[in-house]
């Protein structure tokens, strides 16, 4: 007969550390495939053909969708399921002081901390913005922007700051999708240069200066052309 004593003691163990590591190859995948647009907003995220994708139960995949909904990334109602938060134009329109003031945190953070190499990442990334224009390429030029960004994050070390940030990643995507539809991508490198030349110096209140003026920028971007759009509507 068993203890009922080591029954307790065996419901207050963690869970496996497989399926949490599972859960979180899930959750990464999925933001993947949200930030890239193959899952556009307003997609509905079926759990069962995930889990069928990606060879894995559906417990693993209900608990990523959770992790999601935290961060902001999906929505959940009943009766309609999981889908891909999408953003109104005012929630947009919110979002750029908000992306200013944390990025600029983190550019005055990383000014003295960051490294050799993450310098030479950031001007990979210049390098792609630059082809893409070439190119025309919106995708990419969107992703180098956002890898750009996440350098200057990372090199702040700091953690809880690299959170908010990635539950904003959603809504960067979002906000620079809207942005370069309206603006031709031509440039986006040089508007990025002043940036990386700000961290180069090491000067915290210069880098946090430029950070700021560089998102803002295309904030006042983004509420004028929703203002002309509201406008028009109206007169209608």
């Amino acid at each position: 007969m068993s203890d009922p004593r080591s029954r307790n003691r065996d419901q207050l163990l963690p869970k496996p550390i497989v399926r949490r590591v599972l859960r979180e190859e899930i959750k990464e995948y999925l933001i993947d495939a949200i930030l890239r647009r193959r899952l556009a907003p307003g997609d509905r995220i079926v759990e069962t053909r995930i889990a069928q994708e990606l060879g894995v139960s559906q417990t693993p995949v209900r608990e990523a969708l959770r992790d999601l909904e935290l961060l902001g990334f999906v929505t959940s109602e009943p009766f309609r399921g999981t889908r891909v938060r999408a953003f109104t134009h005012e929630e947009l329109v919110q979002i750029y002081p908000i992306r200013a003031a944390i990025e600029g945190v983190a550019a005055r953070a990383a000014a003295t901390r960051i490294t050799t190499e993450q310098l030479l990442a950031l001007e990979e990334q210049l390098d792609r913005m630059r082809e893409a224009t070439e190119f025309g390429d919106e995708a990419t030029a969107i992703e180098a922007d956002i890898a750009f960004h996440r350098i200057i994050v990372e090199a702040s070390g700091n953690h809880l700051l690299q959170q908010f940030w990635t539950s904003l990643s959603l809504a960067t995507t979002t906000f620079l999708t809207f942005s370069l539809h309206r603006r031709a991508i031509e440039g986006l490198a040089a508007r990025h240069e002043p940036i990386l030349e700000a961290l180069r110096t090491r000067n915290p209140d210069l880098a946090e200066a430029v950070m700021r003026r560089h998102i803002e920028e295309p904030g006042r971007w983004v509420y004028e052309a929703l203002s002309r759009e509201q406008s028009a509507d109206q007169e209608r």
